[in-house]
């Protein structure tokens, strides 16, 4: 819900300074049409209208903002703003009052003078200035822009290049991710290239690109704007941050055996004979070299001594909280990837609880970057940080 809508709250400051502008532009359009009509000696007349036009345009504007819109667009910018669909003039005040002023300058100097060729340069420049501020309209309602070409992965914090495609000469501002302004220009006719810088500054998965396309044509006045949703070519897969590694926490089996550290004798292929070693299991002596030898000696086979460690992450819902710990996941895993050990990495993705190998970094980001928190479950305590474990077989 709107502020503007909310009951019980204040209406926001923006709503009477609009409202008092707009009444005030109004009631003056009014005496100017009063006194073209009936002269200016029928001043009842004027302060009649003009009066009329300012409660109007007052109360149309009071009305108009706090109406609430229909959003057909789903998504939402950074702190809950939806992206606003319809056509709106960009910082509309400066134009709109500086071209009042000039006409109303002009109207006086033609009354006063009474000269027609001071009349006629007035007409032409109110038509001019009218056409500048309300002509862009039409061709902001009819910009549409679709990517053709992006990256599928990234990391927050980097900027990214996407192609875009657009139906005209048109002004592109990325608003999440955000970016610098890019425009659509060219001297031919048809679809136009363009090339976007976006920079994502958290991690996820992002399938679209909020952006509004704005255009002033033909004179360059008022800017009209929309904001649109572009749906990217591929999914953009963002990974955290690489931040501070914190500890691994190790945990040893706790399995069954005649000794605490029991050395795993294994039953792989032979590699060969060795001494005795306490933990060793009796059903490994090689009696035949212990009596050449006259020692206890041991069979040896092949076995797995590098066992993968296990990752089990748990975001928090705060996402401050859940951004941190992804960089701190994602600097650690990515220290072990780097020694050549094996990561488990366990996280809950939308679908589900995913567990399974870590191939490399890039999958390392990817799986980060579709991890979310724990859904809400009421009065179940609050997620732990994350866990981990070293699994060591025997």
């Amino acid at each position: 819900m709107s502020p503007s809508t909310t009951p019980g709250r204040p209406p926001p400051p923006w709503r009477s300074v609009n409202a008092a502008i707009t009444g005030v532009v109004a009631g003056v359009c009014g005496v100017i049409v009063a006194r073209a009509v009936f002269g200016p000696r029928v001043v009842a007349a004027g302060v009649l209208f003009g009066g009329l036009a300012l409660f109007a345009g007052a109360a149309l504007s009071w009305a108009l903002s706090s109406t609430r819109r229909r959003h057909t667009d789903s998504a939402r910018l950074p702190r809950g703003r939806r992206l606003r669909g319809r056509v709106h003039p960009v910082h509309w005040f400066g134009p709109v009052a500086g071209s009042a002023l000039a006409v109303l300058t002009l109207a006086g100097v033609a009354h006063s003078s009474g000269s027609g060729w001071v009349q006629a340069i007035g007409a032409l420049l109110a038509a001019v200035l009218l056409t500048g501020i309300v002509a862009p309209l039409f061709p902001a309602r009819r910009a549409r822009v679709s990517c053709t070409e992006n990256p599928s992965d990234s990391e927050a914090g980097r900027t990214v290049k996407l192609t875009l495609l657009a139906n005209g000469p048109i002004r592109l501002r990325p608003k999440y991710p955000v970016g610098p302004v890019a425009r659509a220009e060219g001297d031919s006719h048809g679809p136009r290239v363009v090339t976007v810088d976006v920079t994502p500054d958290r991690r996820g998965v992002f399938g679209h690109l909020a952006v509004e396309l704005a255009s002033c044509a033909p004179f360059g006045l008022l800017w009209w704007a929309r904001e649109v949703e572009v749906v990217l070519a591929r999914p953009l897969h963002v990974a955290p941050r690489a931040g501070t590694a914190g500890p691994v926490d190790a945990a040893t089996d706790t399995a069954a055996g005649d000794a605490d550290l029991r050395i795993p004798a294994g039953f792989g292929e032979p590699r060969g004979l060795r001494p005795y070693q306490p933990g060793d299991a009796r059903r490994s002596v090689h009696w035949p070299a212990t009596s050449h030898v006259g020692s206890l000696m041991v069979r040896e086979a092949e076995r797995q001594i590098d066992d993968p460690i296990v990752v089990d992450v748990m975001l928090p819902r705060d996402p401050a909280e859940a951004e941190a710990e992804s960089e701190r996941v994602m600097a650690a895993v990515s220290q072990c990837l780097a020694r050549g050990r094996s990561v488990v990495l366990g996280t809950r993705e939308p679908e589900g609880r995913v567990v399974r190998l870590v191939r490399d970094r890039v999958d390392l980001g990817r799986r980060l970057a579709r991890a979310a928190p724990p859904p809400v479950v009421p009065g179940a305590p609050g997620p732990a940080s994350v866990g981990r474990r070293r699994r060591n077989r025997s």
